[in-house]
């Protein structure tokens, strides 16, 4: 991963990723081998809510002694730029990855991604431009290349399960991002769909690649189809099925015994929207908890935002989980779209901070105004950024009966943004004189962001590569189009949350994991400490091991790519919420 591009990205108390995908190109013949036998090919394409974004030529050879070879073509769109792709991949005869060259033809210039098996593991290389970056899988017992927009190795992988060449629980190589990932297989298991108006019998295949979970469709043999729910997108083999594949969706989730109703409320001119959670059981009014989310585009269940299509790019669900777990405790909650997200107005991309906290006001008042919900019993729960935000609406209204502290910092922003940098780029094995540059780097970006005015949109290209030379112009047009606005970077970097914890006079629960990837599980202590000197004598922290950022469980390394976001919410952060709230209020 380049290191530059890290630290213009990398701001927002999570990691943001970007999904590469592609149009239409031409079917590619298979290209001569000599004295080898062709194994398995095909054509797949790729769709979007609907929208046809991704076109792949594979084919697959098999030599009696030097093993698979895998070779594909491809094109693809990033924002409106088309990027031509071509990838070799030679495995030995176990299916075992020797050598992996992918070449990227970008307007930008050419990028190359490589991975090759030597003494010391798999040794995987991104060149772009000039930089180079490198990364090492030492344990490549049980591996499996499976990188980025490439459905053929995919395809492999089937071949491995079925002759039994790779354990069903492996590591996963992806060199475009330089990482591995544990990963599992699960099935087969027999599923319908249909094409062209018939039914059809496969076999489904679920790959777990950290917290990703691709559905591969097996017919005949042979990889017929691949879905990400998650990202809503479903691809296909067009020479076997032309008119596309439809696959069922999973039975819904059983209801849970939770009133909910639709609330709007104004907010600087907008209007937003979001549910009100009550308990089926039980005479109001209700102590009631407010939702502060954390930092992007986020939706009132906790979900991050595809701001693109509206869909929902990382399914959390932390905040609606939360939500019907108090209202079975008899407690209420308001959950609400961010300003630009959902069925709320506005625009995420220019929202400040300042901004934020407007809504966060008129969403308290809205609370307050519900008749099932008790005014003077009100309290705010804030989760990563909103972990700033809560205290500041806590000192400046009275009747804010206590804050709860999910994952909160009381260090600044660009503090803890330094703090990401510098773990993650440690982990990538960045050391020494590369390490302190890229933290240089990262501290000439704060300035320039503490120094600005205005958005990204006041800025051009140049105008950012001049203050941040070590930018190249295709990284200065990432950052100028990051979703997160200058604004609100801004204003965070210059707060001191330090100061607005020690004016906080109502009790407050601190809940923070040992394993959180995005905050130093010391900020707790910090909080706490904090909290003390000023004179607070209601502050219950509970330091949870095992406990990632987004209150998962997490008995792994602490990481951002794998967070359990298909688990539920941890019953340790249940537990210890609805105990803080119904000691003091119920």
């Amino acid at each position: 991963m380049n290191t530059k591009l890290l630290i213009g990205l990398g701001v927002a108390l999570g990691l943001l990723l970007l999904v590469l995908v592609a149009p239409s190109m031409k079917r590619v013949e298979p290209a001569p081998y000599p004295e080898s036998e062709l194994v398995d090919a095909g054509q797949f394409v790729l769709e979007q809510d609907g929208e046809r974004i991704l076109e792949e030529s594979y084919t697959l050879f098999f030599h009696p002694v030097d093993g698979y070879m895998l070779l594909s073509q491809g094109t693809l769109t990033v924002a409106d730029q088309t990027i031509a792709l071509s990838q070799q991949t030679q495995y030995d005869r176990n299916f075992m990855p020797i050598f992996y060259h992918l070449a990227a033809d970008t307007p930008s210039g050419a990028q190359i991604i490589s991975a090759q098996m030597g003494i010391a593991g798999l040794e995987m290389e991104v060149l772009v431009g000039l930089a180079r970056q490198s990364a090492q899988v030492s344990d490549v017992a049980n591996l499996a290349l499976l990188d980025n927009n490439l459905i053929g190795q995919y395809a492999v992988l089937l071949h491995a399960i079925r002759s039994e060449a790779i354990d069903r629980e492996f590591t996963a190589a992806i060199p475009q991002a330089l990482l591995s990932l544990p990963a599992r297989v699960e099935g087969p298991n027999t599923v319908e769909f249909t094409s062209g108006g018939e039914t059809f019998e496969g076999k489904q295949f679920d790959v777990h690649l950290g917290d990703t979970r691709i559905v591969l469709i097996e017919f005949a043999g042979r990889l017929v189809g691949l879905m990400n729910r998650s990202q809503g997108t479903l691809g296909y083999d067009i020479s076997v099925f032309p008119e596309g594949i439809s696959v069922g969706e999973a039975a819904a989730a059983a209801a849970t015994p939770v009133e909910e109703r639709e609330i709007a409320f104004a907010s600087d001119g907008l209007t937003l929207y979001g549910t009100l959670a009550l308990p089926e059981v039980g005479e109001g009014p209700f102590p009631a908890v407010l939702f502060v989310h954390g930092s992007g585009p986020v939706d009132r269940d906790g979900n991050a935002i595809d701001l693109s299509s509206g869909r929902v790019a990382m399914p959390m669900d932390v905040y609606g989980q939360l939500a019907h777990a108090l209202a079975e405790a008899g407690i209420a909650s308001l959950r609400f779209d961010k300003r630009g997200v959902g069925a709320s107005d506005g625009d995420s991309a220019t929202a400040s901070r300042s901004d934020l906290l407007d809504d966060v006001r008129a969403a308290v008042d809205a609370l307050r105004a519900q008749p099932e919900v008790d005014p003077q019993a009100i309290i705010l729960a804030g989760h990563s950024e909103g972990g700033y935000l809560a205290p500041v609406i806590a000192t400046e209204d009275a009747d804010v009966a206590g804050v709860i502290l999910l994952a909160g910092a009381a260090r600044s922003l660009d503090l803890i943004t330094r703090w990401q940098v510098e773990n993650l780029l440690v982990q990538q094995g960045v050391t020494g004189d590369a390490l302190a540059g890229a933290l240089v780097h990262q501290d000439e970006y704060v300035a320039f962001v503490e120094g600005s005015q205005g958005e990204w949109s006041d800025y051009t290209v140049e105008d950012i590569r001049a203050a941040l030379p070590w930018l190249s112009d295709q990284q200065a047009r990432q950052l100028r189009a990051t979703p997160l606005a200058l604004s609100w970077l801004r204003e965070h970097y210059l707060a001191e949350p330090s100061e607005t914890i020690r004016a906080v006079e109502v009790p407050v629960l601190i809940i923070q994991g040992e394993k959180d990837a995005q905050i130093p599980a010391s900020e707790a202590g910090l909080l706490e400490q904090l909290l003390a000197e000023a004179g607070n004598g209601d502050v219950t922290v509970a330091l949870l091991p095992d406990l990632n950022h987004l209150m998962r469980y997490h008995p792994e390394e602490p990481n951002l790519v794998y967070r359990h976001i298909e688990d539920p919410v941890d019953g340790r952060v249940i537990r210890a919420i609805v105990d803080w709230l119904t000691a003091r209020w119920l």
